[in-house]
């Protein structure tokens, strides 16, 4: 059993120049559907839960150590479908596996930037990503009061 879990981040503060500490992540998995616009056109729509399955808060270096997942019974089947699972000990989920399909990073910018004191543009930065095999993702995140940036990280 591996450590890192198949998902990863790392946000930096690109206005600072260092780590964005405490800020607040999400991973939800989402179902995308196509649907016709009203010109005709087709386009994909996020037909996602609203809650996500796992969270965390960056470290002091920007990074996630480790995601939180709801240990409630009832949720257990949804976590399942993600990979994540008890561990042997029994005494913790563990997110093993990453299967293939579409899911989101939420990162609470807006709270971040409360928390500092200051102002920003986007309350929240959206990292929608496609998983088609079962290499390690890593997500970073360049984050500035007004923008930011992401990219497939190794």
């Amino acid at each position: 059993m591996s450590e890192r879990p198949p998902v990863t981040c790392h946000v930096l503060d690109t206005a600072t120049g260092k780590p964005a500490a405490n800020v607040v992540c999400s991973v939800y998995k989402i179902d995308l559907v196509e649907e016709a616009s009203s010109t005709g056109i087709g386009l994909l729509r996020e037909a996602s839960t609203l809650e996500p399955f796992a969270m965390a808060r960056t470290d002091a270096d920007g990074r996630v150590p480790r995601w939180t997942f709801d240990p409630t019974p009832s949720k257990r089947q949804q976590l399942e479908e993600v990979g994540v699972v008890q561990d042997t000990t029994g005494d913790r989920l563990h997110w093993e596996k990453l299967p293939p399909g579409t899911y989101k990073i939420r990162f609470h910018a807006g709270q971040y930037y409360k928390s500092l004191g200051q102002t920003n543009f986007h309350p929240f930065a959206d990292v929608i990503f496609t998983v088609e095999d079962s290499r390690h993702y890593h997500i970073p995140l360049l984050l500035s009061n007004y923008g930011y940036t992401t990219y497939r990280g190794s």
